[in-house]
């Protein structure tokens, strides 16, 4: 991947507001790229993460033709749901268009931080994506072209596989759920080990995940 760079744009919604996209918020709260599914169409396909306050959503007609056409829905939960969906919008548009860039992750678009776009792709197509976002939206706007992502999203250390066996049958058992779903005694007994090997394992774990986050957020404050 030596030589590939990215650029990312960050907007309000209020900035957008002329954009079709925008709408998109009135169903829900956020909207984010997870991975392309057929670019070799116009528009293209991509696997989205929708986030919702109400289930029903998907009961309802959404009028989304112009910025955010779902075509399936993968799998779906009372808050959120993995869909198939085209952007036949401008921004989108821009993208499938320009020769060496195309989508990447973290790229999304909530109610409370508006957008924030990743792409990825050579120095000469991410020039020329930025020169034509430029164009649809007129006025400054926070553009970067870099080697590296900066992102809210923080990546998880690995763990020792016994450690991470323990941290996810907690996970799963709902140990870190507010109310708590389970105890450290539940964990052991469904994993057929003593409850401080649990906790030794445990709080290792959430050292590890702890520090990694404070490194990680320090190091994007500088970035």
């Amino acid at each position: 991947m030596d030589g590939l760079k990215y650029f990312q744009v960050q907007m309000s919604l209020e900035k957008g507001s002329h954009l079709p996209g925008v709408n998109i918020t009135e169903y829900f709260t956020k909207v984010e790229f997870v991975s392309a599914v057929n670019t070799q169409i116009s528009p293209a396909s991509y696997v989205f993460l929708v986030e919702y306050e109400n289930p029903d959503v998907f009961d309802k007609r959404i009028d989304l033709d112009l910025s955010f056409q779902i075509q399936e829905v993968l799998l779906k939960t009372d808050h959120y749901a993995y869909v198939v969906a085209k952007l036949p919008g401008p921004l989108g548009a821009l993208v499938q268009s320009t020769k060496g860039c195309w989508f990447a992750s973290p790229s999304s678009l909530s109610r409370r931080n508006g957008l924030m776009w990743t792409i990825q792709g050579t120095a000469t197509g991410l020039k020329e994506a930025r020169d034509l976002i430029s164009k649809i939206i007129p006025g400054e706007l926070k553009m970067r072209i870099s080697k590296t992502v900066a992102s809210d999203w923080i990546s998880a250390p690995r763990l020792p596989s016994r450690r991470h066996e323990v941290m996810k049958k907690a996970v799963d058992l709902g140990y870190y759920s507010t109310p708590r779903g389970c105890t450290q005694r539940d964990i052991a007994d469904s994993l057929g080990i003593r409850q401080g090997t649990v906790a030794e394992h445990l709080q290792s774990a959430e050292g590890s995940i702890i520090n990694s986050w404070s490194k990680q957020t320090i190091d994007n404050s500088h970035s």
